[in-house]
């Protein structure tokens, strides 16, 4: 059965005006989308109350309009002592976000049909909501990887298939047609969902802000290498367990200093999703004679921009470029002269240090909690 939300959003489509240009399609966090509408207003209750007093009198409203509406929806303001202002500040609207992500995309906001497949979560309508973010998304990746990740979940219990993405294959065309987007790829196929690498949820940080790693990521990471006192070069790779990978993985070391350093990268190699990122395995890395420096990763196949967008809207500390960053709880000093005689000024810090560096064909997206301030480095 065609979702009547749909049918209801396509019967309009040909009532709006279709000499625009349709938007070029771009690479966006939900965040990037429906932050800057509630910058216009005063809350996001604000925001909720007034975008629905626009829609209700029939006034243009954008795609955006509509998927931070949707968002707006299902916000609530935390409790506050006066019950009146609770009760005013209460989302009246919650079963109303589907809706609202559907008209997202209908105006040209694709992310607004992956929003609107998450929501509804099970059935056709979730399959067909999704194929149609895939076919949507043009250059941006994460947003197709999402899609597709939604759509290989549910294809065992989604139903009638062919008949499904002849819906999905026939909205978009419409909307083509009514010069909504400027582009569309073709559908994802059987095989190319056959495919889809799982989704690494075992990876969720328990806090992004301070790089608390999950308990399962702790675990990969501390079972991917061995000590064999017997040899010269002690540290020696091992078999490791990865959650949702089928065999044992065996991990990798790299000695970047060549044999006679002390720094050892460990690299764990399986292929996944998450945060909406192709994930190509991780990396440890550590002095063998010291525990004074840890370096902890994960690798991806995206772009830097793309990852640091991804991880910034997934609340991590990073840097828009990348580049090195510090987020510092406490700086300790002190001078000290070097082989030379000359003094030299040696700072540490207690605090969170990551970075998203591309090297070798792959981005390594480093977050670590470090106390070198109060232990040493």
């Amino acid at each position: 059965m065609i979702d009547k939300r749909l049918l209801a959003a396509v019967s309009g489509v040909g009532l709006l005006v279709t000499g625009l240009a349709a938007p070029a399609a771009q690479a966006r966090e939900p965040r990037d989308i429906y932050a800057p509408i509630f910058a216009q207003y005063k809350s996001i209750t604000d925001a909720r109350k007034k975008l629905r007093r626009k829609e209700k009198k029939g006034q243009p409203m954008s795609g955006d309009e509509y998927f931070a509406m949707a968002h707006a929806c299902q916000y609530e303001e935390p409790a506050s002592a006066s019950k009146i202002l609770t009760a005013l500040s209460r989302s009246g609207c919650k079963d109303k976000a589907v809706d609202y992500f559907i008209e997202a995309g209908m105006r040209g906001t694709p992310e607004g049909f992956l929003g609107a497949a998450q929501k509804i979560g099970t059935g056709q309508a979730t399959y067909m909501y999704a194929q149609m973010a895939y076919q949507l998304a043009d250059t941006d990746t994460a947003l197709r990887n999402d899609a597709a990740a939604e759509m290989a979940k549910l294809r065992p219990t989604a139903g009638d298939i062919i008949r499904v993405n002849a819906q999905a294959q026939s909205t978009v065309q419409q909307l083509l047609a009514a010069n909504r987007y400027q582009t569309a790829t073709p559908g994802a196929t059987e095989g190319q969902l056959a495919s889809v690498a799982p989704q690494l949820k075992w990876l969720d940080f328990k806090n992004p802000k301070r790089c608390t790693w999950s308990d399962a990521a702790q675990k990969v990471l501390q079972n991917s290498y061995a000590f064999d006192d017997r040899r010269n070069l002690p540290t020696i790779p091992a078999k490791v367990r990865v959650p949702g990978v089928k065999n044992w993985v065996t991990s990798r070391i790299i000695r970047p200093g060549g044999n006679s350093s002390n720094e050892i990268d460990i690299y764990t190699d399986f292929k996944g999703n998450w945060n909406g990122l192709t994930v190509l395995g991780l990396r440890y890395s550590f002095l063998e004679e010291s525990d004074g420096y840890q370096a902890t990763g994960i690798r991806f196949a995206e772009p830097v921009k793309t990852v640091a967008a991804r991880l910034a809207a997934s609340g991590f500390v990073v840097n828009a470029d990348g580049s090195y960053r510090e987020q510092v709880d406490k700086v300790d000093t002190f001078k000290y002269r070097d082989e030379r005689g000359r003094q030299q000024t040696s700072r540490n810090i207690d605090g969170v240090i990551t970075s998203v560096a591309r090297k070798n064909g792959e981005t390594l997206f480093l977050c670590d909690e470090v106390f070198y301030a109060s232990y040493g480095a």
